[in-house]
């Protein structure tokens, strides 16, 4: 299990979700973007209930391994979805005009 520190509180959650949590966040930073999150966490009683946490270019975290008597929390949904976001959110590159040029009219391809 992994503790997330952020803001004035902190959390404990299973590994992949706090790994994933933490590379959401920094993807975000990174795109100057912000996301709400419902992420599975242990509660206090020993029961798994979903936080809300905002994310985006000023969250600061920090995840640590913590020993517990309960479980590891696992959701492979949740860790896909955001998984899923992050690939979305990734580098983006220009792709090369292959066909269909010869039909564009007006358009000067020496300006280009």
């Amino acid at each position: 299990m992994k503790r997330i520190h952020y803001a004035s509180g902190s959390l404990l959650t299973g590994d992949k979700i706090a790994d994933v949590l933490v590379s959401y966040a920094a993807v975000l930073a990174k795109n100057e973007a912000a996301a709400e999150v419902r992420a599975p966490a242990l509660s206090v009683n020993g029961t798994v209930a979903p936080v809300l946490l905002l994310l985006g270019p000023a969250s600061q975290m920090m995840a640590e391994d913590e020993e517990s008597e309960h479980p590891d929390v696992e959701d492979a949904e949740f860790v896909a979805e955001c998984e899923k976001q992050i690939a979305s959110m990734g580098p983006r590159r220009a792709g090369y005009v292959t066909e269909g040029i010869d039909d564009v009219g007006g358009i000067d391809l020496d300006y280009l």
